[in-house]
């Protein structure tokens, strides 16, 4: 029968890569680690890990069995995380995993608030892509992440925050620069500036500006940011060089200066939707409320909502 020590074991080769690394984390020896191990791969009768490889990788059907083990650890914390949570006061570590184009705009407005209303709660941010916030969730190396939704991930939950209409962001002295307004088929795409296409915010641009993007010719590209700093890319258009597109958090935070670089996109306005994303069920759901709550105070009240005249984008195609 197989044990949650087996199963932590069995975790922790995955996640480094390594049997010695493996045992070190989990503070036994590796030949107990990988005897433990071996005793698993000979009850199931299959190989968990081609061991040839370096670092040592999931064998396929392993991968399967891990997939399994990370969520029967999961339900196995949340026992006890059901019982602390109701009789002890709120304390602990949350991890949260938050998209670049999001974080430096969104976390001052809840994190300083957060921090002082709960003193026994500890957060870790790492600003990640959403596909590694997904792979961190289903390894349990994040308990939340905060992403442009919906995705369609299997085994991931969503749960919706609020909505954030894109605007248009110009040039000084642009062709565009003197209209009150822009519409989706206003933009030329050897002008548009993006980030790297393994942002989410790349493939939403996409989707706005399809009809632009599609005959982009890259070779008359003349300014390419690869990069995944929205703020480079602020910078650029400040600087005179073309035109992009901003959610309004990042609008809204622009300098005085630049402010004036904002045009509003026409009805449909294009909006993402901006979700709050776990992997399983019961795990510091008190945690997790909070969050959302201390979020939801934090945002702009127009956010809150969505409205009628605002298109979502589908962020699975982005």
């Amino acid at each position: 029968m197989l044990t949650a020590s087996q199963l932590e074991y069995l975790i922790a080769v995955d996640r480094h890569g390594s049997f010695s690394k493996a045992a070190e984390k989990c503070f036994v020896t590796q030949p107990t680690l990988s005897m433990q191990i071996q005793k698993m791969e000979a009850e199931l009768g299959v190989s968990l890990f081609d061991r040839r490889r370096k670092p040592v990788q999931a064998t396929p059907l392993g991968q399967l069995v891990i997939e399994r083990a990370y969520r029967a650890l999961q339900e196995f914390k949340a026992i006890a995380e059901v019982v602390r949570e109701q009789q002890e006061t709120l304390a602990g570590e949350l991890r949260l995993g938050i998209i670049p184009t999001l974080g430096p705009y969104l976390l001052p407005r809840f994190i300083p608030d957060m921090l002082a209303r709960y003193a026994g709660v500890r957060v870790t941010v790492r600003e990640m892509l959403v596909a590694d916030i997904v792979a961190d969730l289903r390894r349990d190396m994040l308990d939340v992440g905060i992403a442009a939704t919906p995705l369609g991930e299997k085994g991931i939950l969503e749960s919706p925050l609020f909505y954030e209409p894109f605007y248009g962001f110009v040039s000084a002295g642009h062709r565009l620069a003197d209209r009150t307004s822009l519409s989706a088929g206003d933009f030329v795409p050897d002008e548009m500036i993006l980030l790297d296409s393994g942002h989410c915010l790349h493939g939403q641009v996409s989707q706005v500006c399809l009809g632009t993007l599609e005959t982009r010719d890259e070779k008359a590209v003349r300014l390419r940011f690869v990069g995944g700093s929205l703020e480079g890319l602020i910078r650029i258009v400040e600087s005179g060089h073309g035109v992009t597109l901003l959610p309004e958090l990042a609008a809204t935070t622009l300098p005085e200066s630049s402010r004036g670089l904002v045009r509003p996109l026409q009805s449909p306005v294009p909006a993402r939707q901006v979700s709050m994303i776990t992997h399983g069920e019961g795990i510091k759901t008190r945690m997790l409320e909070v969050l959302r709550q201390s979020i939801f105070s934090g945002i702009p009240q127009g956010l809150k909502k969505k409205k009628k005249d605002w298109r979502i984008i589908d962020a699975k195609q982005a």
